[in-house]
C-alpha cells in the first residue's frame, strides 16, 4: 500500500546564499508536499518541465539588443520609405440622399425606388461609374499629364479587378464613399478621391460626384417613365370602361373619378420627367486640399519600432523558452544544489590566470567549509566536455597547496588523445624521468600494481598521477577495489583532487564517483544544457555518488564534438624547478 501524501516544509539551500566569507549557506523555506513513491517519478518530470521567471527575463534580456537593433533598422527602413514615397491627397465631396424624392401622387405610392445601404459605394466601383471616370480623366485638361496617365492606370485596374473585396483595403481605394445616416428620410455620403496632387485630387472627386447625379437621374427616369407607361394603360383601360353601356350611375361616377386620378398622376410624371429628377442631391463640392493625408514619416517609423518591438519581443521569449542552457545562477536554482562559486570570464585561458582571481578563492572557502569530512576525496567533473574541469583541478590545487595542503591529482580525463600538460612524460628534460623497478608511472598502469604508484611533483605541495596514453577514451575503472585503492594512495595528502571526464560521455566518472567523498560539477554557463545536468544529476544518484554542488564557469571555451587527437588545451600547475620522482606506497 502505497504511504500517504502529506504536507511538510522542506529546507533548499539558495545557490545564491552561499558566500565565501564564511562559507554558510542561507536557508530558503519553502512550502511542498512529500510525494509518494510511486509518484517521485512524475513530480521529477514536472520540476523539469518548469520554467523559472527569472531565467525567463534573462534570456529576453540577454537577446534584448539584438531586438533594440533590428527594430532600428526596421524604423529606420520605414522612415527612408516614407520620405520616398510621393505625398497623397485626398478631396471630398458630399452628396444628400432624401427618400421624399420617391413619392409622388395618389396612385402607385412611391414611383422612384429609394437606395438601400451601400448601393452608392458598390456603383461607384462598379463598371457603370469607373468606364465613364476613366474617360472623363483622360479628358481633363485640370490634371496634369503625368498625374492623369497614373490616374488612368489606377482606375483601369480597378476596373478589371471589379472592385474584389479585400483586394484594396477602402480607405486606400483612388475613389471611395462613406455613408452617414441623418434623419428618418435622409443621408449623407461623402466622396472621397485620392491624388498626388491638390487639383487632381479635387477634379477627380467632383467628376466622381457629377457621373453619380447623372447615374441616379437616368435611374429615377426609369422609374418615372416606367410609372407614366403604367398610368397610362391604367386610363386607357378606365376610358374603355366608361364606354360600356348600362353602367350605373354609381359605377360611372366612380369611373370617372378614377380617370381624374390617373390625369392627374401623368400630369405629375410629366413634371417630374421635365425636372430631371433624383434620390441624389449635391450637397458641398469637393475642395482643392491643403495638406497630404498620407502618414508622416515620423509615424510610419514609430508604428514599425513598436510593432518590431513587440513581434521581436514575443520571439525572444519564445527562444529564452525553447533555449535550456544554463546562463546564470538562477537557471541552477531548482536542481537543489547550492553554486560554491562563479568563475569570471577572461581574457586567456587556463589554470594560470584562474588562480590569479578572487573568484577562486571563494570556491575554495566555500569547499572547505562544506567538504563533509577531513582528508577528502574530491571528483571534480564537467558534463559534456569543455567546461573547464580540468582548469579549475590545476588551479584549485595551487591555491589549496598555497594555505598550506598537500594537494594529490588524479587525472582520470582520458578524453584526450594526446599526454595533458602536467603529464610527466612532457617535462622529460626538466628533471629525473618516471623510472624505477617498483612502481607505475600512470593512472592508466595503476590497477595492475596498485601498492606501488610513482607519482610525480607538479608544483610545491602539488603531486599528479598523469594520465598517459590511453587508447578507446576510458579507463575501464570498475575494479571493486577501486575504493580501497584510492585511499591508499590519499595517504600522506589533505585533499585528493580527481580529474574526471565529462558525465555524460564516459563512465569512468561515475565508477570513481562512487569512492570520492563528494563531486563537484563544473558548469559552462550558455553551453551547458540543463537536461544534460538533470541526467547527470540521476546518474550519479544510481550509482550512488554524492554531490556537493556547482561551480558556475563563466568564461568556458565553446564545446567542440570529441575527435581523438584533439582536445582542448588546459593549462596546467606550474612544475617546481626541480622536479623529482617519488613513490607511493
Amino acid at each position: 500500500m502505497p504511504a500517504p501524501r502529506e504536507e511538510c516544509i522542506y529546507v533548499r539551500p539558495s545557490a545564491r546564499a552561499w558566500t565565501a566569507a564564511t562559507g554558510i549557506g542561507v536557508l530558503r523555506v519553502t512550502i511542498g508536499r512529500t510525494s509518494a513513491p510511486g509518484s517521485s517519478e512524475a513530480s521529477r518530470q514536472e520540476a523539469e518541465t518548469e520554467i523559472d521567471l527569472a531565467t525567463l527575463l534573462q534570456g529576453v534580456r540577454r537577446r534584448l539588443p539584438a531586438v533594440l537593433l533590428t527594430a532600428a533598422v526596421l524604423a529606420l527602413a520605414a522612415y527612408l520609405w516614407s520620405l520616398i514615397r510621393p505625398p497623397v491627397y485626398e478631396a471630398t465631396a458630399n452628396l444628400l440622399a432624401s427618400s421624399s424624392q420617391s413619392q409622388i401622387g395618389v396612385v402607385g405610392g412611391a414611383v422612384v425606388s429609394p437606395l438601400p445601404p451601400g448601393t452608392v459605394a458598390d456603383v461607384v466601383a462598379s463598371p457603370l461609374i469607373l468606364r465613364p471616370l476613366v474617360q472623363a480623366v483622360e479628358k481633363s485638361p485640370e490634371i496634369g499629364a503625368e498625374e492623369r496617365q497614373r490616374l488612368v492606370r489606377t482606375l483601369t485596374r480597378d476596373l478589371l479587378t471589379g472592385g474584389e473585396e479585400g483586394s484594396v483595403a477602402p480607405q486606400h481605394r483612388t475613389i471611395s464613399v462613406t455613408a452617414e445616416q441623418g434623419g428618418q428620410e435622409n443621408s449623407t455620403y461623402q466622396v472621397r478621391a485620392r491624388a498626388q496632387t491638390p487639383q487632381a485630387a479635387q477634379v477627380l472627386a467632383n467628376l466622381t460626384v457629377s457621373l453619380l447625379l447623372e447615374w441616379d437621374t437616368e435611374r429615377t427616369l426609369r422609374d418615372v417613365r416606367l410609372a407614366r407607361e403604367n398610368f397610362t394603360l391604367q386610363l386607357a383601360q378606365t376610358d374603355r370602361r366608361l364606354a360600356l353601356p348600362g353602367l350605373s350611375a354609381l359605377e360611372r361616377q366612380t369611373l370617372l373619378y378614377r380617370r381624374a386620378t390617373m390625369q392627374d398622376n401623368l400630369a405629375q410624371l410629366r413634371l417630374l420627367e421635365q425636372a430631371q429628377p433624383g434620390v441624389l442631391k449635391p450637397l458641398s463640392a469637393a475642395t482643392e486640399p491643403l495638406r497630404p493625408v498620407s502618414s508622416s514619416p515620423l509615424r510610419n517609423a514609430g508604428l514599425t519600432a513598436l510593432l518590431a518591438l513587440l513581434l521581436g519581443t514575443g520571439l525572444a521569449t519564445l527562444l529564452a523558452v525553447l533555449d535550456r542552457r544554463i546562463q546564470s545562477e538562477a537557471g541552477l536554482l531548482s536542481l537543489g544544489l547550492p553554486v560554491l562559486g562563479v568563475l569570471p570570464r577572461l581574457s586567456g585561458r587556463g589554470a594560470a590566470q584562474l588562480e590569479q582571481t578572487d573568484a577562486l578563492g571563494f570556491v575554495r572557502i566555500n569547499l572547505q567549509a562544506t567538504l563533509p569530512v577531513p582528508r577528502p576525496i574530491l571528483m571534480i567533473s564537467g558534463i559534456t566536455g569543455g567546461e573547464g574541469a580540468s582548469a579549475l583541478t590545476s588551479a584549485l590545487a595551487s591555491s589549496l597547496a598555497a594555505s598550506g595542503q598537500r594537494v594529490l591529482i588524479l587525472d582520470a580525463d582520458a578524453r584526450h588523445g594526446r599526454p595533458r600538460e602536467w603529464d610527466a612524460a612532457k617535462h622529460a628534460g626538466s628533471g629525473p624521468p618516471l623510472s624505477g623497478a617498483s612502481g607505475v608511472r600512470r593512472l592508466e598502469e595503476a590497477p595492475g600494481a596498485p601498492t606501488s604508484v610513482q607519482v610525480r611533483p607538479a608544483a610545491p605541495g602539488v603531486d599528479v598521477l598523469p594520465i598517459g596514453m590511453v587508447s578507446g577514451g576510458s579507463l575501464g575503472l570498475s575494479h571493486p577495489e577501486l575504493g580501497e585503492w584510492l585511499r591508499r594512495w590519499s595517504q600522506g595528502y589533505d585533499v585528493v583532487l580527481v580529474d574526471s571526464p565529462p558525465l555524460s560521455t564516459f563512465p569512468d566518472g561515475l565508477a570513481l564517483g562512487r569512492h570520492a567523498d563528494a563531486t563537484l560539477l563544473v558548469i559552462a554557463a550558455g553551453q551547458t544544457l540543463l537536461p544534460d545536468v538533470q541526467q547527470v544529476l540521476r546518474r550519479l544518484q544510481v550509482a550512488g555518488a554524492p554531490v556537493l554542488g556547482f561551480v558556475l564557469n563563466q568564461g568556458a571555451a565553446p564545446s567542440r564534438p570529441f575527435r581523438r587527437g584533439s582536445g582542448p588545451s588546459v593549462a596546467a600547475p606550474r612544475p617546481a624547478p626541480s622536479p623529482a620522482v617519488k613513490e607511493v606506497r
